[in-house]
């Protein structure tokens, strides 16, 4: 094969390439780039990883005019080095599992599309999407045309899991054919130990898709599966992180204890604020060294914290109640269940302990962000702090 030739059948995937020697001999066998064969011939081609390609030039392991197929592994990985040696060397913007599947189509002269099956297809391009192999429109776009079901423009991704381990795949068929018969002419695959169903559409859905939310909560109820849901994105680029927030919806909500509102369907809507403080938290721990997160929150929140654990009472539940209903004192009353008067004497008591009457008004978003960290705080990293924020009474409301 000319090197001319495997150029024009990899020039979808090529972000760089040198091609000093003009013929290639991929029929022979695609050999591993590391760790490489004892001897070699001319016209030998490699495939690998970029960190097996670093590898192979420390250690002085390229054989002359031979062809290397470096996969990248990550969005700066863009352009090739300076190499003397008389070698073809292409920079693929693809998975090593990938280019292999492409050179056998290529040698058996078959379309890459008509050489996959529909659930390696899927899987190969959710590998190269989570790989950040994936990250322009153009990329996406031309991956998904290859899709069983049309993508139209605006995708959700929908992330279905077991609520415990998966004990066996006895029950995997039937539940593909249920998600299948739920979600029609949707495309949706399983990969690892949960489903990806890329969710599409023509109009924006908000963050409500056109589904019965009911029959969906049943169906996940019927197979022990919870559901996370992310905004929908006309941007297919965007993937990754849309199932990043539709899995991280349902750890969230899980572990913080804050029942969704449609039993076992986590939507990112109902959990954004907290996947904020969870990347906050990740950060601050790393920036400053520790992990105590009640240096960011208001010093009225902590005061009372701090009484509510020596006197065993639940001012702060009540004060985060009231804040996230806007200060209704009916609405408050019902959520815990309590008398408005019980609820005014509440208040009353939290004035008392902070001897001060807390600015609800200037202070009104950053005193509830507070009480969400210290939910965080004590509730997602500490699990042994029971009933932290009336997390009991919102499960049931």
């Amino acid at each position: 094969m000319t090197t001319e030739n495997l150029l024009h059948h990899l020039n979808d995937m090529i972000l760089d390439y040198r091609k000093p020697v003009p013929y290639c001999m991929p029929e022979d066998g695609i050999h591993f780039l590391m760790p490489p064969p004892a001897a070699s011939s001319r016209g030998m081609v490699f495939a690998g990883s970029f960190s097996d390609w670093e590898i192979a030039c420390k250690n002085n392991l390229l054989y002359d005019e031979c062809t290397y197929l470096i996969c990248r592994e990550n969005a700066r990985q863009t352009t090739l080095p300076r190499i003397l040696k008389p070698i073809n060397l292409f920079l693929l913007d693809a998975s090593v599992q990938t280019v292999l599947q492409r050179m056998t189509s290529i040698l058996f002269g078959k379309s890459a599309a008509d050489s996959l099956t529909v659930a390696q297809r899927y899987q190969n391009f959710w590998t190269d999407i989570m790989s950040l192999h994936l990250t322009t429109p153009k990329q996406v776009t031309d991956r998904i045309q290859d899709f069983p079901f049309p993508v139209h423009t605006y995708i959700t991704c929908v992330v279905v899991r077991y609520s415990h381990p998966l004990q066996d795949n006895t029950s995997l068929p039937e539940i593909r054919q249920e998600l299948q018969d739920f979600f029609p002419d949707t495309n949706l695959f399983f990969s690892e130990k949960e489903w990806i169903i890329l969710y599409s559409s023509k109009e924006n859905p908000s963050d409500h898709l056109d589904i019965p939310y009911d029959a969906f909560s049943n169906l996940l109820t019927q197979y022990d599966l919870d559901a996370g849901i992310s905004y929908a994105s006309r941007f297919p680029e965007l993937l990754r992180t849309l199932y990043l927030t539709a899995a991280a919806s349902i750890d969230l909500g899980k572990g913080l204890a804050i029942a969704p509102c449609q039993k076992r369907i986590y939507t990112y809507r109902q959990y954004n604020a907290y996947y904020v403080i969870h990347l906050c938290a990740q950060t601050f721990t790393e920036l400053h060294g520790i992990d105590n997160l009640v240096y960011l929150t208001h010093p009225d929140i902590i005061r009372l914290y701090y009484y509510d654990q020596e006197n065993n009472t639940n001012l702060l539940d009540v004060l985060y109640i009231y804040l996230s209903c806007e200060k209704n004192i009916t609405q408050t009353s019902r959520l815990l269940y309590m008398h408005r008067n019980t609820i005014m004497n509440k208040l009353n008591k939290i004035k008392s302990v902070l001897h001060h009457d807390p600015d609800y008004d200037s202070n009104h978003f950053l005193l509830l962000l507070s009480c969400m960290i210290m939910k965080y705080q004590y509730s997602y990293t500490r699990r042994n702090v029971e009933d932290c924020f009336a997390s009991r009474i919102l499960e049931d409301s």
